[in-house]
């Protein structure tokens, strides 16, 4: 049985760094992987009128899709055989959803600098979040 992999993604330089350490170590994981992409919408419930709420959604899925398949490009070029996971919540709640409903044994996250210590104490990340509250290993970039 191959572990199930979990790599969540989004545009920034934290994630593209994150997966070129993945692809430097490729040898070590399997091909089979997960990537997962998380539209944070938790501001449209209080800024966005209910009738313009679904008109939203459809437009961050699309957008959530584009930007998932741009990076699942990067790891098909690669060797990896990427399957795609698109959300719409907030990115910490729905990776830990993804790691129980898919049965993940291991979470690569790439960690926001900027913050740290003491910052990161207080106010959190949310790969922080998912290390505190993940029920199996997480590798940290």
């Amino acid at each position: 049985m191959t572990a199930k992999i979990l790599i969540p993604v989004d545009e920034s330089e934290t994630t593209h760094q994150t997966i070129q350490a993945i692809i430097d170590n490729k040898e070590l994981l399997p091909q089979e992987i997960l990537l997962l992409h998380v539209v944070d919408v938790h501001l449209v419930h209080r800024l966005v009128p209910d009738i313009q709420k679904n008109m939203v959604y459809e437009a961050a899925e699309k957008s959530g899709g584009r930007i998932l398949e741009k990076l699942a490009e990067i790891f098909r070029d690669a060797g990896f055989k990427p399957e795609l996971i698109l959300k719409l919540g907030t990115p910490g709640e729905m990776i830990l959803e993804v790691v129980e409903e898919q049965n993940v044994q291991l979470v690569i996250i790439g960690r926001h600098t900027g913050g740290g210590g003491f910052r990161s104490l207080i106010f959190g990340s949310e790969a922080n979040h998912v290390v505190r509250a993940v029920k199996c290993p997480v590798l940290l970039f």
